[in-house]
């Protein structure tokens, strides 16, 4: 039977007509299955957990600095005012292996995890070695250091927690995979993430599970903790808030859609920093919180965008600004003082941005390249290099106040306390410089 031009035309409309309703009909199925999941989700979490059984935190007092960027929230901030190192060697402590962390500081003992496979304490004031644990394989954690002990992770997959007088085990925890993540420990709960793409809360003292998280992706740098919330880093990609007591999810933002590498994040007052590999620092507002649909909403409205039926997509909640530089690869985590964060790249750059809108104040260059995060003490910033020079920067000219040298790559945060400078190196070096 032959169609009329008329009648082909209206199956044209109704096969559009059809398809339509069978798109609507399948994103409203795709939106009510989330909405459903999130609804459980949050049913099932709410309740929140018991309180931990003590409080210890590895929070910095006067002279000490007791964790991987001094404290929970990695401001690698020391407040005192403290006179410019003269650059004179106090000690050195020597190791077989290349140290890849950077050494607590507590009370005049130096906490060090080691390329050799062990865990010491050694006297601040003289190096010398009070006592030492032999691993299962090199460390590349930082430990930390809280109440009366020191929480280590290790290659092997498991978390310890040490006596800080003797160095025996007070308990140890099974992740089951490696583990990279430097700890946190902030008010009786040490956070830490795991190769397997969980972030864990374990009650401190006693080393029972609370919750964990998981991302999906490898989790390799250390979580940061700033009043309620705990901020990580996935694969470099993600940036996720959650809730320190129970681990819900409040917010995650994409910082690269490229494959890279992301120091841990920074946290302050207000918001955090993270950086990663392809020269992106993002600032984001950790107080924010999506809510239960906003997630469902955006995804619709992503695919909308896909499918041509909106202009724009929407704008990620949180997001306070970006700074970027096109060809530089940012190392490790930003530092941050009341009004500024600096954050390191491998050319050999440092950069200073105004905290509240990213504005560059000002830039530093080394002949050789950045080995790791910045420190601040004071007025001045310190950063190591590729050829073993030490840098003391001015931190509100970026002018260059002390120089040093260790002839060997840096590999370590400088460490700020009592006075003294500490820095590892590649060739297997603690220095203890005046």
């Amino acid at each position: 039977m032959r169609v009329t031009g008329e009648e082909a035309g209206d199956l044209d409309i109704k096969r559009h007509a059809d398809a339509r309703r069978r798109r609507i009909i399948r994103w409203a199925l795709i939106a009510l299955f989330l909405i459903s999941l999130g609804v459980w989700t949050t049913y099932k979490t709410l309740g929140g957990y018991d309180p931990p059984v003590s409080n210890i935190s590895a929070n910095a007092i006067h002279g000490d600095w007791p964790m991987f960027q001094r404290d929970p929230s990695h401001s690698a901030y020391v407040t005192d005012p403290i006179p410019i190192t003269n650059g004179h060697v106090r000690w050195r402590f020597e190791t077989d292996a290349p140290i890849r962390s950077s050494p607590a500081v507590v009370q005049g003992t130096v906490y060090l995890g080691t390329g050799d496979r062990r865990v010491v304490a050694l006297e601040a004031e003289t190096g010398k070695l009070i006592w030492e644990r032999e691993m299962t394989g090199p460390i590349d954690s930082s430990p930390a250091v809280a109440g009366d002990l020191v929480f280590i992770s290790l290659r092997d997959g498991r978390l310890l927690a040490l006596d800080s007088a003797d160095g025996k085990t007070h308990w140890e925890f099974p992740a089951n995979y490696l583990i990279y993540s430097s700890p946190s420990v902030y008010q009786g709960v040490v956070y830490f993430g795991s190769g397997d793409g969980s972030l864990y809360a374990l009650d401190a003292m006693t080393g029972k599970k609370r919750w964990s998280y998981s991302t999906g992706g490898r989790f390799i740098s250390a979580p940061a903790v700033h009043e309620n919330v705990v901020a990580m880093t996935s694969d470099g990609k993600r940036i996720y808030i959650l809730d320190a007591n129970t681990g819900n999810r409040r917010l995650d933002i994409v910082t690269s859609h490229r494959s890279n590498m992301g120091g841990a994040p920074s946290l302050d007052k207000e918001l955090a920093y993270v950086a990663n590999t392809h020269g992106d620092l993002t600032a984001v507002d950790w107080r924010k919180r999506e809510g239960l649909l906003e997630k469902t909403a955006n995804f619709i409205w992503i695919q909308l965008f896909v499918l041509g039926m909106v202009d724009s997509l929407p704008s990620p909640k949180g997001l306070v600004w970006g700074f970027q530089r096109s060809g530089e690869s940012f190392i490790g985590s930003p530092a941050v003082d009341t009004n500024t964060v600096y954050i390191a790249a491998e050319s050999g750059a440092v950069y200073a941005l105004n905290r509240s809108d990213g504005r560059l104040l000002w830039k530093f260059t080394s002949n050789y390249g950045i080995t790791g995060s910045p420190s601040i003490a004071g007025q001045t910033l310190y950063v190591g290099d590729a050829e073993g020079g030490l840098h003391g920067i001015d931190t509100l000219t970026g002018e260059v106040r002390w120089r040093f040298n260790v002839n060997d790559q840096v590999s370590s945060t400088a460490v700020v306390a009592n006075g003294m400078l500490y820095v590892a190196t590649v060739g297997g070096t603690l220095y203890a410089i005046q």
